[in-house]
């Protein structure tokens, strides 16, 4: 497989302008794919863009994915962040890269391109812990994430579980699962009134914090440190612990 073969004879691909061995084509009007080949000439790194395109973005999503693809490309890792990403006009800080088990990219139409392929996306350094497996990897890119949007909105790492004595809701089984971080915050503001209710959940730097309903109050854990925490509290306790 030579990607730089493969990709510019893609129907109404054009070579991008400031991008060597980039190529754009547009498979239909919703969509707009944009690749280039990876330092080693043996793989593609492809941003796949739905609705507002913004080339200029895209070209340096790819370009910084390039600058530092030893990190990834053939190193097993199913989903990773490059940091120190930066552009005008946007907040995000990292770009997100997902491997071939993962994204899916040209998996139907061309499984050999599928297999050298890296999903290049805009994202957030609060996201990626760059420790998931291929499982949780897969459902973060495909379920949460929408990393074919150039404008979408940040979605931290968080995995919780809970238990609500007054809802009666809970998660299930003892391991934490991925949430949103309305999720996190909803499940927090509900222990108020709950005695024996807990919410513990884990960011994407592997610590974890539970907020427990005593009855008499609400208790923060962190690490070896506990105390009392205030309802009022909880979301901005819950934003500033997944950044």
């Amino acid at each position: 497989m030579n990607p730089a073969s493969v990709l510019p004879a893609m129907p109404g691909a054009a070579p991008v302008a400031g991008l060597a061995s980039g190529w754009r084509w547009s498979p239909n009007p919703m969509f707009a794919f944009t690749a280039a080949v990876s330092t080693d000439g043996r793989h593609n790194l492809q941003v796949n863009a739905r609705g507002r395109y913004d080339g200029a973005l895209v070209t340096a999503l790819l370009a910084h994915a390039r600058a530092h693809d030893d990190g990834f490309v053939g190193r097993g890792r199913p989903l990773v962040a490059v940091g120190g990403f930066h552009h005008h006009g946007t907040r995000f800080d990292t770009v997100g890269v997902a491997a071939p088990e993962v994204h899916g990219y040209h998996a139907t139409e061309n499984p050999e391109l599928a297999a050298v392929t890296y999903a290049v996306f805009p994202a957030y350094a609060s996201e990626i812990s760059g420790r998931e497996n291929e499982e949780e990897a897969w459902g973060r890119f495909r379920k949460m994430l929408q990393p074919n949007r150039l404008d979408r909105a940040e979605v931290p790492f968080v995995k919780m579980r809970y238990r609500n004595t007054r809802t009666r809701s809970m998660s299930e089984g003892d391991a934490r699962g991925f949430a949103s971080l309305d999720t996190l915050v909803r499940e927090l503001e509900l222990l108020d009134g709950a005695p024996g209710s807990f919410v513990e959940w884990e960011n994407r730097h592997a610590a974890v914090r539970r907020v427990h309903s005593t009855g008499d109050g609400l208790e923060l854990t962190q690490g070896a440190t506990r105390g009392p925490v205030g309802i009022g509290q909880l979301e901005a306790v819950a934003r500033a612990s997944v950044q």
